[in-house]
């Protein structure tokens, strides 16, 4: 029986996956109560369990690492650049339908870079959808009025804008959504091709979640992340992109074998971590 504790303020998804992993593997994760709740709808909706105390749990929190620059996301001695649970992996791959409503789509928040970027890859490519931004507003107010004037409705809804399914949100950056947001992960498996433009740094959540729901990634930038992995770029011409099951469930195996660890290799793991962690005090 392996009863593990995490002393963690969890605030990235990194964190929380890796958290959801652990618990596939260990017979409890204990947390400060005032974190379980941040994982509300995974406990609901995937079954996760977390506890609030444990008497013989091990405090394991300084063998674990993740950066979020590159990525990578340790446990001990074993690595990956993000980790998944199992629980995830099976549920978008289960929502894949038999054909793809959305040509292509965005969901997500929408910084003044990213309208930019993502404004000028619509003027390339959906015709009839002409962006001519003014040099004296804004970025973002230059993009909320090009889309107010073009289809009388606010950018910060969820719009069509020819073969795009553009859906400006914040919902992502609010725990418990945060942590599952299933309606999120069903239009990405509903969609041929998601468009991922850079965030914080190069590398995206949004190309892995992607390739997990059977959509191919179209890129703002490359980067070592997304090596092996079958996805096209902001500078192809979509017209001439084709969506292939072929390309996704190879990009799909490909993403399980990079981002998920074996239940039987996470156990053992975690034994020769507590073993060397020793004891942890009681948690009260």
């Amino acid at each position: 029986m392996t009863n593990i504790r995490i002393n963690w303020t969890v605030n990235l998804i990194q964190q929380v996956r890796l958290i959801h992993a652990l618990a596939e593997a260990a017979s409890t994760v204990v947390l400060d109560s005032k974190e379980i709740e941040k994982f509300d709808l995974l406990s609901k909706e995937l079954g996760l369990r977390l506890s609030g105390s444990s008497a013989d749990a091990v405090d394991i929190t300084r063998f674990l690492g993740f950066s979020h620059a590159n990525p990578t996301t340790r446990i001990g001695e074993v690595e990956r650049s993000l980790i998944f649970p199992h629980a995830i992996t099976q549920r978008c791959r289960g929502f894949w339908p038999e054909t793809r409503s959305h040509r292509v789509s965005f969901l997500g928040l929408m910084t003044e870079k990213r309208q930019e970027v993502l404004a000028k890859w619509i003027h390339l490519n959906l015709k009839g959808h002409t962006y001519r931004p003014s040099d004296n507003k804004s970025t973002l107010a230059r993009f909320k009025k090009w889309v107010f004037n073009q289809f009388g409705i606010s950018a910060d809804t969820r719009i069509q804008i020819g073969d795009l399914l553009l859906w400006s949100s914040d919902r992502g950056r609010r725990f418990p959504i945060k942590a599952w947001d299933e309606h999120y992960y069903r239009v990405l498996a509903e969609s041929e091709f998601v468009l991922c433009p850079s965030g914080d740094f190069v590398w995206s959540y949004r190309f892995f979640e992607s390739i997990l729901c059977g959509a191919i990634p179209i890129v703002e930038e490359e980067c070592p992340a997304y090596n092996g992995f079958q996805f096209y770029s902001f500078h192809d011409d979509f017209s001439q992109l084709k969506w292939t099951r072929e390309i996704a469930l190879q990009n799909y195996n490909d993403c399980l074998s990079r981002i998920t660890i074996s239940t039987a290799e996470l156990k053992a793991e975690l034994e020769r971590i507590v073993e060397k962690g020793g004891r942890s005090k009681p948690v009260r």
